[in-house]
């Protein structure tokens, strides 16, 4: 049995667990949480690197999805206690050493090839950026269905480019109706 206040048990318990906003995801308000980082196929490799220096075990986790074998996120932990995070999730580190995956939070930034597929036919006019996005782009049209290009970087091919460019480097140019 406890002696303490239930006040004093809260401010003890602010005390060795204060909360950094820095180290969390934008929509994290759980005072549980030591740190969250949202997971997408662009973040895939710094969220790896970060579980990697907590010594958290982390592998790439792929799916079959129409046919392509794509990662789809990360398996974290070891087996049989491991957890799935998939683009879109966020994983928080816990005070007490768990891990917990909090589902579809984080935009994605990102179509999958079949959510782009599904929206946007062959054809479909776009100003590309093959580079860097937003720099040296030109109006072209696609000219393949998109895929995923190792494994996880959906991709289509453009006329005037001869090699994929990733989707979120492709702005779609929506046709007047007039």
């Amino acid at each position: 049995m406890s002696t303490e206040t239930p006040l004093a048990a809260h401010l003890a318990g602010l005390a060795a667990a204060p909360f950094v906003p820095e180290l969390h995801t934008d929509d994290c308000d759980d005072v549980a949480c030591l740190a969250c980082k949202g997971l997408t196929a662009a973040s895939l490799p710094s969220v790896d690197a970060w579980l990697d220096r907590l010594n958290v075990f982390a592998k790439q986790y792929r799916e079959n999805v129409e046919g392509e074998l794509i990662v789809t996120g990360l398996r974290v932990g070891e087996r049989p206690n491991h957890v799935v995070a998939r683009f879109g999730d966020a994983i928080s580190v816990r005070y007490n050493g768990g891990l917990v995956v909090r589902t579809n939070v984080v935009d994605r930034g990102e179509l999958t090839s079949a959510e782009w597929n599904a929206k946007h036919p062959v054809g479909t006019r776009v100003r590309a950026y093959p580079g860097v996005y937003g720099e040296d782009g030109f109006t072209t049209w696609t000219t393949s269905r998109a895929w995923t290009l190792g494994g996880h970087t959906p991709v289509a091919t453009v006329e005037g480019y001869s090699g994929g460019i990733a989707l979120t480097h492709l702005d779609v140019i929506e046709e007047d109706a007039s």
